[in-house]
């Protein structure tokens, strides 16, 4: 027999096992398992009239931007720092492509 007392021998899963598990069970569908990025003709182009885009001013061209009160020329889609150039995406319309010359008032300066 065993020269353990009976409270170190194992009595199954433990709370704080259990607790480990769902937090990293939670976890897997934050994970890229296809290891594929949408491409930008598996995206939908962003309409002006989606109601988030309306809330941003978003506009598909720098023209059309021109009238926006807040507009500053030379800020477009293209050198923002929440475009991602592989698929024309914008990280605030994660289902939607966005115009490289568009514009909309979220634009932030990509880091030096």
């Amino acid at each position: 027999m065993s020269d353990k007392p009976l409270d170190h021998e194992y009595r199954g899963p433990s709370r704080r096992r259990f607790l480990q598990m769902a937090a990293a069970s939670a976890l897997i569908p934050l994970l890229n398992l296809t290891g594929r990025q949408a491409q930008a003709e598996d995206l939908p182009p962003l309409e002006e009239s989606n109601p988030t885009a309306m809330g941003l001013s978003y506009k598909t061209s720098q023209e059309a931007a021109k009238s926006v009160d807040g507009y500053e020329e030379g800020r477009k889609c293209e050198n923002c720092a929440l475009y991602t150039p592989e698929n024309n995406g914008c990280r605030l319309f994660p289902a939607n492509s966005v115009a490289p010359d568009g514009w909309c008032k979220a634009w932030v300066p990509k880091p030096s």
